[in-house]
């Protein structure tokens, strides 16, 4: 479909360094899309590097980790019905508990700067240098 002309672009999403060199021999890969924040980094160790050797877009997801670097959730929040972060082990009380260290520096940050936490928390994913979305549409 792709050599067709059907399909101008294929990718993968949350994908090993491993997957997505397979499949790119397979037929080139435009995109990969993950998700990337300050809580969920693990893809910069290898996943980011391959894309950016394979000429591969990193489409980054949930820059504030399900708004989890909001700044606006508490351990004592509760979750119910159909709202993901009832499964989100981040939201859980004993994690946010652990994470209060990042989330006070970047309350610290937004009072200090006169931004959001959420502002500096999206002002830190644009200044990596990952690679982004260029595929022509």
């Amino acid at each position: 479909m792709i050599q067709e002309g059907k399909i101008r672009g294929w990718g993968q999403s949350q994908a090993t360094e491993n997957q997505i060199r397979r499949a790119n021999a397979v037929t080139p890969l435009a995109a990969v899309q993950s998700e990337f924040s300050m809580m969920e980094r693990m893809y910069e160790k290898d996943v980011i590097p391959a894309c950016g050797e394979l000429g591969i877009g990193f489409v980054p997801f949930s820059p504030l980790a399900s708004g989890f670097l909001s700044g606006k959730y508490a351990k004592e929040q509760i979750y119910s019905g159909d709202d993901v972060r009832r499964v989100i082990t981040r939201f859980a009380p004993k994690n946010v508990e652990r994470n209060q260290p990042l989330l006070d520096l970047l309350q610290s940050l937004a009072w200090d700067t006169g931004f959001t936490p959420a502002q500096i928390s999206l002002a830190w994913m644009l200044h990596k240098k990952t690679i982004l979305y260029r595929y022509p549409v």
